[in-house]
């Protein structure tokens, strides 16, 4: 797997802070520190050196795990999806002729 690229890490950031903003189980204050904490981990990805997204995905149920708990239904599948395709795209692009 190839290192996540900056683009990369604002787009899942964006998707995370979007399904917060769904989010109903929780008040302003509570989604304030949520992102924050969403924030930190997300931009701990760029200093990780082969980052897999089963990996990436048992940490941020570990740490995040009161921001999961208030995303809509289906959405950690959909970000363990996000992940694979982001991180599976540069292999695409350098298959052998």
């Amino acid at each position: 797997m190839a290192k996540i690229s900056d683009m990369d890490v604002q787009e899942i950031r964006q998707f995370l802070e979007d399904g917060l903003n769904q989010a109903q189980r929780a008040d302003k204050r509570q989604k304030m520190r949520m992102r924050r904490k969403v924030r930190d981990e997300v931009f701990n990805l760029l200093t990780w050196e082969k980052p897999t997204p089963t990996g990436i995905m048992n940490r941020w149920e570990e740490r995040l795990q009161d921001v999961l708990k208030v995303m809509p239904y289906g959405f950690k599948e959909e970000l363990y999806k996000i992940l694979v395709a982001k991180m599976q795209h540069p292999l695409k692009m350098a298959t052998p002729k």
